[in-house]
């Protein structure tokens, strides 16, 4: 069993309490989910770069995370900009500055940090015009990458990466609205591709969570079973 202190911020521990492989203790700590699992003592944590493992779960390797005594998970602005980046970061296809554009204020030097992990090399421009989508938070990302006559190579990019994810999904429909993830624990992202007169075109990529999901506890949880070997989505998906 993993044991996890009573009392945590409301959404984490509402996920918790329905958790089958939790049970509540008198355990203390002072970050997003101390947990124990036997006598070892761990924790996740939320924008803190400067853990030993740091990053998106759905990017990340399993070992390091298994291992770890400390895992964060990046906020909500640098998870949308992660998962809209990542994949083309990991890849070595973003081509120049992209620009990100937020629908909130977002913690820069936690951005900021999540691209470099990834192996961004400069910082990205980052717009934030504030919009009132409930617990809803969305990006939109511009990026130049290398052109392509097959647009359907960066779906199948994003597919590798988040094809078999519980909680980063692929949306196709035409409308694009909040309450598509609102209450939801996954994100969702959108591709869409303008072709450039030279060798790179634009890749735009809608992406949106919900604070108490895929940007907040979900996440949190999510990480949690990660390092503790149990199923992702315990927990989380009721």
């Amino acid at each position: 069993m993993i044991q996890v202190p009573a009392g945590l911020a409301t959404p984490v521990d509402v996920l918790l309490r329905r958790h089958p492989q939790v049970e509540m203790s008198g355990l203390k700590g002072d970050c997003a989910l101390p947990f124990q699992v036997g006598a070892w003592h761990r924790s996740v944590q939320v924008a803190n770069p400067e853990c030993e493992v740091y990053g998106l779960v759905e990017l990340m390797d399993n070992n390091p995370m298994v291992c770890a005594d400390q895992v964060s998970v990046p906020g909500p602005a640098a998870t949308l900009a992660l998962i809209a980046l990542g994949p083309l970061l990991r890849a070595g296809l973003v081509c120049d500055t992209p620009v990100i554009q937020l629908s909130f204020e977002g913690d820069d030097e936690d951005l900021n940090a999540a691209l470099a992990s990834m192996g961004a090399e400069e910082e990205p421009i980052v717009q934030a015009a504030p919009q009132e989508m409930e617990t809803v938070r969305a990006a939109i990302i511009h990026v130049e990458v290398p052109s392509t006559d097959t647009p359907q190579d960066y779906d199948d990019l994003f597919e590798e990466a988040y094809g078999r994810s519980f909680f980063v999904h692929r949306h196709t429909a035409e409308e694009w609205h909040a309450a598509q993830v609102l209450g939801q624990p996954h994100a969702l992202y959108q591709l869409r591709w303008s072709p450039g007169d030279g060798p790179t075109g634009l890749l735009t990529i809608l992406v949106m969570a919900d604070i108490h999901g895929k940007l907040g506890a979900a996440q949190v949880v999510h990480a949690m079973n990660v390092m503790a070997g149990q199923e992702e989505s315990l927990g989380i998906v009721p």
